[in-house]
C-alpha cells in the first residue's frame, strides 16, 4: 500500500489468490496482471475431492474456512485472484487480468464501475453470476480487449458489447457463438479456447 507510485503489479506464477485491501491506495495503477495458466500450482479442490472424498462444497468450504483461501479453483485447471472491495477507486486501472469472480457479486461490481478499463481478463462466469457480467461489461465502453473464461451460454446477456473491442478470447463450453459478436465492428482478432461450438 505504500508503494503510491506503482504503475504495474504483475503477480502471474505466484500462489496468490486475494489481493490485500492495501491496493486501493495505488492511485497510480495502471496494469494489474495475474493468474497462474498452468496446472498443479494451487492447493485445489480437487486434491480434497479425490483425497478424501469430499463433494465440491464441502471441499470448497473446508479450503474457504480453513486456509482463508477463496475458492478460486473448483474444477479448473488455474486460479486467478479476487479483487478487494474498493478496487473501483483504481481510475487510472487499463489493464486487469487473471481476476476469478465466482465467489461473489462484489468482484464483479468492483469491474463494471472501472471504466477506464482497456484490457480485462476474467474466469468463473457462471449461469449465477453472467447476468451480472453481462450487465457490467455493458458499462465498459473503452474496452478493446477482453478473455473471458465462462461455462455454457453464460455471455448470451451482453446487451451494448464495447464498441470498441478489437481482440476477443472465448474459453468454455459455448454452444453456439453469442449473437452480439456480429456487432463488433473493430474485431480483428477471435480466439476460442476448450469450445463446442457448433459454429467453428
Amino acid at each position: 500500500g505504500n508503494l503510491r507510485q506503482l504503475e504495474t503489479l504483475d503477480i502471474r506464477g505466484t500462489s496468490i489468490v486475494m489481493l490485500p485491501q492495501t491496493i486501493i491506495k495505488l492511485q497510480k495503477l495502471q496494469h494489474l496482471h495475474a493468474g497462474f495458466p498452468t496446472k498443479g500450482n494451487y492447493l485445489c479442490t480437487r486434491h480434497v475431492l479425490h483425497t478424501y472424498g469430499f463433494n465440491q462444497l464441502d471441499a470448497c468450504t473446508s479450503l474457504c474456512c480453513r486456509a482463508a483461501t477463496p475458492c478460486v479453483m473448483m474444477d479448473k485447471d488455474y486460479g486467478g485472484v479476487v479483487l478487494p472491495g474498493g478496487t473501483r477507486k483504481l481510475k487510472s486501472l487499463h489493464t486487469v487480468r487473471g481476476v476469478h469472480v465466482s465467489c461473489g457479486d462484489v468482484v464483479i461490481q468492483e469491474i463494471g464501475r472501472l471504466t477506464g478499463l482497456r484490457k480485462l481478463g476474467v474466469m468463473g462466469i457462471n449461469e449465477k453470476n453472467n447476468v451480472k457480467f453481462c450487465s457490467a461489461i455493458s458499462n465498459l465502453s473503452r474496452l478493446e480487449s477482453l478473455s473471458v473464461q465462462s461455462d455454457k451460454g453464460c455471455l448470451d446477456d451482453i446487451s451494448l458489447p464495447p464498441k470498441n473491442l478489437r481482440s476477443l478470447k472465448l474459453e468454455g463450453r459455448l454452444g453456439v457463438l453469442p449473437v452480439w459478436i456480429k456487432k463488433l465492428q473493430n474485431l480483428v482478432k477471435l480466439k476460442l479456447s476448450f469450445t463446442t461450438s457448433s459454429q467453428v
